[in-house]
């Protein structure tokens, strides 16, 4: 009995799939069901290809896991998975997805041998499948197809595809457009939807820049480092650091592209990150936000140790489509009474109630300073808060806890492009902390954010006394 419990937990595992994700992977699943194309952009190591593979299993099954919060299939789908060769589509998709041919049939894989009803082999690569027929719990059969690049566009053609997975990007630059377009009557005409899970080995292509500084209304990018991975040893992560080509590591163990094109903070992100520790109630804190809908919202929060003239990212959040008062509701515990910086476009008004933008971010709770961020003399000049952040960070001045990630994430990115300008995607936090380090003068002892001082009644002549 207890080797058939063992048996089972083994082969049904696909059932704890979800739920023993790491955050960053059940984030990535919840992605598909707001948008078609999700791109993970991230490390060697990191677990990106085992994600991707066990999506693409559960879809083609039906029988999603308790908490799933990714899209669903209420009928069997046609799922491609695209690799670099006929090998790597073996390899990588086919034996994590299905596992491998035994006499007592298939076995190994994340869907469970009783529900591979049948295959048809792919011509020139040994042990490699073409096509796999899956048992849906819908009733109806779901079929998996494997395709390689080297195959070209012309061979990706022809059929109403629901759910499609790139491994890895192509370096044929028509793969991806081809795809897409076998999308566009998928998923019973609503369109089919994927994911693309690489290592951007290929520096920053049309379609690294497309889902990083310029994507679409159904694109969604997320990137993924070593520090995100936590199955990987301090060991594991020493040795693989040293044995890759210095202009490599940034792209090995943290999904960066290499940019070429000017990153704004060039220093890695070990020389800006220290461990979390306690603020001490002497020092000033201050908060930045910056407005989002469509692009994410972000809040902030720096602590200034005046003494030694240095600056402490302590907190961030962003987040899209959330309202002022859901956004406090998520920064309440540490944002309740700390002065608040925010951009010039809070002073827009809504059409309808004429009311300002920062208005409805003052009425769910959050302290607004009364004007809008700027610098002593009234400017609003960027530059200046750039060249002084970067001047800090490289003097030891400024330092971010390591457990942002969402921070790190975009200062990794934040870069010019070929003209010398600042591409303004994923730079929500980075704008919202240049606000807040912009009005430091306003910035309260940490101490008063729990226990604000008791104002005085002031008393002043008037017609009837004092």
């Amino acid at each position: 009995m207890l080797e058939e419990k063992q048996r089972r937990e083994s082969v049904y595992r696909y059932r704890r799939f979800y739920n023993t994700r790491y955050p960053w992977q059940k984030k990535f699943i919840g992605a598909t069901a707001d948008y078609t194309q999700v791109a993970l952009i991230a490390a060697n190591r990191t677990g990106k290809t085992d994600t991707g593979t066990g999506i693409d299993a559960i879809h083609a099954m039906g029988d999603y896991p308790e908490g799933w919060s990714g899209h669903r299939f209420d009928h069997a789908p046609l799922i491609w998975c695209l690799g670099y060769s006929g090998e790597k589509c073996r390899d990588l998709l086919q034996t994590p997805i299905l596992g491998r041919k035994t006499d007592a049939g298939w076995q190994g894989g994340l869907i469970p041998g009783e529900l591979i009803i049948d295959t048809e082999p792919m011509q020139g690569t040994p042990n490699a499948v073409r096509s796999a027929y899956i048992q849906h719990k819908s009733g109806q059969l779901a079929k998996i197809q494997f395709w390689s690049y080297s195959q070209g566009q012309h061979a990706l053609m022809g059929d109403a595809v629901d759910w499609f997975h790139i491994d890895e990007e192509p370096k044929d630059p028509t793969i991806y457009p081809q795809v897409l377009t076998r999308t566009a009557t998928g998923d019973r005409g609503n369109g089919g939807r994927g994911i693309l899970t690489f290592t951007p080995e290929n520096g920053r292509t049309e379609l690294v820049i497309a889902f990083m500084d310029n994507p679409a209304s159904g694109q969604y990018c997320m990137n993924v480092g070593w520090d995100d991975a936590p199955h990987l040893s301090e060991k594991v992560k020493k040795d693989l650091l040293e044995s890759y080509p210095p202009h490599q590591r940034d792209m090995r163990t943290k999904g960066i592209p290499m940019l070429g094109h000017g990153r704004i903070y060039d220093l890695g992100e070990d020389f800006i990150k220290c461990d979390p520790f306690p603020i001490p109630d002497h020092w000033l804190v201050i908060d930045g936000m910056d407005f989002g809908w469509d692009h994410p919202q972000a809040h902030v929060q720096l602590a200034w140790d005046i003494e030694n003239e240095a600056f402490y990212l302590t907190r961030a959040y962003k987040a899209r489509q959330v309202s002022p008062a859901e956004a406090f509701s998520s920064v309440k515990s540490w944002s309740e009474n700390v002065p608040t910086a925010w951009p010039p476009d809070g002073l827009q008004t809504e059409k309808g109630s004429g009311l300002q933008q920062k208005s409805y971010y003052e009425e769910a709770g959050f302290q607004m300073l009364p004007e809008h961020a700027q610098w002593e003399d009234g400017s609003r000049a960027v530059e200046p808060g750039l060249f002084e952040l970067f001047d800090l960070m490289r003097r030891g001045k400024f330092k971010a806890f390591s457990g942002l990630r969402d921070f790190f994430e975009e200062y990794n990115f934040y870069h010019r492009d070929e003209k010398g300008k600042i591409v303004k995607v994923r730079d929500d936090i980075l704008d919202a902390v240049r606000y807040a380090y912009m009005m430091r003068r306003y910035s309260i002892r940490y101490a008063d954010i729990k226990n604000p001082p008791v104002e005085e009644d002031v008393y002043v002549p008037s017609s009837s006394g004092w």
